[in-house]
């Protein structure tokens, strides 16, 4: 069951067309204001609420009470250049999406990276990241250790990889890559994959 809210009227009809068609999703119920929001969290469960960045700034309140009921939160960006009230939290979205690259397959693989409890950030939203803190010539101190293998699977993470190419790539198990990313979270105070990889690229343990 997916929702959103997006009053953006050139994105809500991308999202529209390519949601129709999503083999992951049952269903899908678009919002056009946080009372319609409430309305299909109170008629039943919402996995995924999928959301745009406008309405993310704008209404953190409401948004934080919306998150107590735990549905995933995918975030729709205008662009790849991430803004500084989304990176504050919180909350912390689970996923991003951006506007450029709103395809089928983007779309379906980031429900499905979501709901698997993965990491769906575009290549282009990291790169936008590191990009910005050089730029800024600053970071927050390196205050966390991480082991050999936590920092590979940190790095591929924050290229988009899901669990079972992390394990390809590094030849372990898929449980094994669980158990680290699970580490990594920890480590980092991360709730979740995608406040994981935004940490490590402000605390400067992402360079490249």
């Amino acid at each position: 069951m997916v929702t959103t809210l997006v009053r953006n009227g050139t994105p809500r009809l991308g999202l529209r067309a390519v949601l129709s068609d999503a083999p992951s999703v049952g269903e899908v119920r678009h919002c056009g204001d946080w009372r319609e929001v409430e309305d299909a969290l109170g008629a039943g469960r919402v996995d995924v609420l999928l959301l745009h960045e406008d309405d993310y700034v704008r209404d953190r309140g409401v948004l934080a009470g919306v998150r107590r009921r735990r549905p995933k939160l995918l975030l729709l960006l205008s662009s790849d250049d991430v803004r500084e009230e989304i990176l504050a939290g919180p909350p912390v979205p689970d996923g991003f999406l951006v506007e450029d690259e709103l395809t089928a397959s983007a779309v379906e693989d980031a429900l499905q990276r979501t709901l698997a409890g993965e990491v769906p950030m575009p290549t282009s939203v990291t790169r936008g990241l590191l990009d910005r803190l050089r730029e800024s010539g600053q970071h927050r101190p390196r205050e966390v250790s991480l082991t050999a293998r936590e920092n590979e699977v940190l790095l591929l993470l924050a290229e988009g990889m899901s669990n079972k190419q992390i394990a390809r790539r590094l030849g372990i198990s898929s449980h094994g890559v669980k158990r680290i990313v699970a580490s990594l979270l920890l480590k980092l105070g991360a709730p979740n994959r995608t406040a994981a990889v935004v940490t490590a690229i402000q605390n400067g343990l992402i360079t490249c």
